[in-house]
């Protein structure tokens, strides 16, 4: 039996993105968390009493702007070295060979494979060879040559494994690198393929088993779900057991919320709550950084728009009392509507309310008419006062008076808005 650990990904000391500016999430915890995951990996390692780890690439984020990352991660292997577990990697485009400036020497038990060749490495137990590992890292970060198509062939009648960075047939979101197929890799005619580069786990192929385990920690709201590594069990040189290990300490998810047909707050908020449990989310175990999303027609779109700081505390609060303390909201999107009948007040007048309908609708299609029209109001003044900070350059919702698109998605809800207000007039 021979038993191993396939990770890649690790990304060291890239921090958690969304939860700074929002909650009293530790900035230890928001800083550590690739390093947490990285000694979980290896309590994993020394608990199964595996032969051997494999590190598919981007173990570090970039080049370190100090040392520490690089102590640490040495360190931890040097727990593997105590326990005599042998640790393969390779180089992928975040720390490929060109990239790191200072690389500190590997302890004993760590191998790199090479970034001019493909490179196979032996792995013994008591003196056999056990299997051999068949791989070359990136020497530069855009590496667009097909690397696996110079693999050796496998060597007879042991466990062949090649480990490769790669987007494989091409992946949404990531650049082609390494570009390889999955039939390439199947008829090479190794027993495993130890995948990286993609952060999302998928077992592509079985009998060869080709596998990404994705990243071991997710960094942010487009890296949801359990994230860690596969421990790999092979009775023989063919057929595998493959079991998900978790590594992360933080996660995060997307929920979202139908509010069809609801039409008072506290409806929202005895939805929200049901639904968020309705997850079982095993926040007991593990802090969560939750995106509402809020969907559906309702009543309540205005002011969901207009009280988006207000509904949001609100929801932090529930998330409080469900989880004490280990949710936390990274983002509410509200992508309501209220398509509800026009309102007919004699007092606000309807014709204005179609007057203003239509302007608006006219500056919708004409941008620079809209362009022309922001640089005359007193917005262009706020647009100098507000700090740099508070647009929101990299937040669709942060303030943004002098963006046209961003006015137009206001402005859509004026008139809904004006109609809620004259509602509420009326039933006074």
């Amino acid at each position: 039996m021979i038993r191993f650990i396939h990770a890649a990904d690790i990304h060291l000391d890239s921090p958690l993105k969304g939860l700074a500016k929002r909650h009293n999430l530790p900035a230890d915890k928001i800083l550590s968390a690739t390093r947490e995951a990285l000694k979980n990996l290896v309590t994993l390692a020394i608990d199964q009493k595996v032969d051997f780890v494999l590190l598919a690439g981007d173990v570090y984020d970039g080049d370190p702007e100090d040392l520490t990352a690089n102590f640490h991660f040495n360190q931890q292997m040097g727990r593997l070295y105590q326990k005599n577990i042998r640790v393969v990697m390779i180089t992928g485009n975040h720390d490929a060979k060109s990239k790191i400036s200072r690389p500190l020497t590997p302890p004993k038990n760590l191998t790199i494979l090479s970034t001019d060749n493909p490179e196979s490495f032996e792995i013994t137990r008591d003196g056999e060879v056990i299997a051999i590992i068949h791989g070359q890292g990136f020497r530069n970060q855009a590496e667009t040559r097909n690397l696996a198509g110079n693999y050796p062939p496998p060597i007879a009648g042991k466990l062949n494994i090649g480990i490769l960075h790669t987007s494989l047939d091409g992946r949404d979101g990531h650049d082609n690198y390494a570009p390889t197929t999955t039939n390439e890799l199947i008829n090479k005619g190794y027993s495993y393929w130890a995948l990286g580069h993609v952060h999302t786990r998928e077992e592509v192929h079985l009998k060869p088993y080709i596998i990404f385990p994705g990243n071991v920690q997710g960094r942010h709201i487009r890296e949801t779900g359990a994230k860690g590594c596969y421990l790999v069990t092979f009775k023989d040189n063919h057929e595998a057991q493959l079991d998900f290990k978790p590594l992360d300490v933080f996660r995060w998810e997307a929920i979202t919320i139908n509010l069809e047909g609801i039409e008072e707050e506290s409806e929202f908020e005895g939805k929200l709550a049901e639904t968020v449990e309705s997850r079982n989310l095993p926040f007991n175990e593990i802090p969560h950084g939750i995106r509402i999303i809020l969907k559906g027609n309702t009543s309540l779109h205005s002011w969901l728009i207009c009280s988006q700081n207000r509904v949001s505390e609100n929801i932090q609060g529930i998330f409080d009392g469900i989880s004490a303390g280990n949710l936390f909201l990274e983002q509410l999107k509200v992508e309501t509507s209220n398509e509800g009948p026009a309102l007919k007040n004699e007092a606000l007048g309807d014709d204005a309310l179609s007057i203003l309908n239509q302007k608006i609708n006219h500056l919708k299609k004409n941008p620079k008419e809209m362009e022309s029209l922001l640089k005359e109001t007193p917005l262009a003044k706020l647009n100098k006062e507000i700090p740099g900070e508070w647009k929101g350059k990299d937040d669709a919702d942060g303030i943004q008076p002098m963006n046209t698109a961003w006015l137009g998605k206001i402005m859509d809800e004026l008139v809904p808005l004006i109609q809620t207000i004259a509602r509420n007039e009326e039933k006074k």
